[in-house]
């Protein structure tokens, strides 16, 4: 049973998530707040920083899709998954590079962006878009699809 209070679990993700994105609205992070909580995504001590960043990437990408952009408009339009992604895509990138203003590229942030516009079957064979860059010592991140978090 698991007695710690959900408003401590919320306040888990809250650094972390503004050590991501600095520059994230404070009504966005809120409800990325409470679907962390949702999707039992809580910032995890036993796993690497490197792979904790990945997972709340993840949920941002995903939540921005719906948030800031057409995406739910154009789902319940009968536009294909993918293909609203596609279409949503250069407008969920303005948004995370606005959320997370550097002036060198982000890799992680990069590579979390395009996982979710790309079809499984035209991912290279063995491509894995969590895949940590081996000189990091990290072993990957496996968890089927991680991109499919909405």
């Amino acid at each position: 049973m698991n007695t710690i209070p959900d408003s401590q679990r919320r306040e888990w993700n809250r650094g972390p998530l503004l050590d991501l994105f600095p520059r994230i609205p404070t009504k966005i992070l809120d409800n990325l707040l409470g679907i962390c909580l949702n999707k039992s995504a809580i910032y995890d001590l036993s796993e690497s920083k490197h792979w904790n960043s990945l997972r709340l990437t993840s949920l941002t990408v995903a939540h921005c899709r719906h948030a800031c952009t057409n995406y739910d408009s154009l789902l319940r339009d009968g536009v294909e998954r993918f293909e609203a992604r596609k279409q949503t895509a250069q407008e969920v990138w303005k948004t995370l590079r606005v959320w997370c203003p550097w002036d060198e590229s982000n890799p992680v942030l990069e590579r979390c962006w395009r996982a979710t516009v790309l079809r499984p079957e035209e991912r290279e064979p063995g491509w894995d878009p969590m895949d940590l860059d081996e000189s990091e010592g990290e072993e990957a991140y496996d968890a089927g699809e991680p991109m499919d978090l909405d």
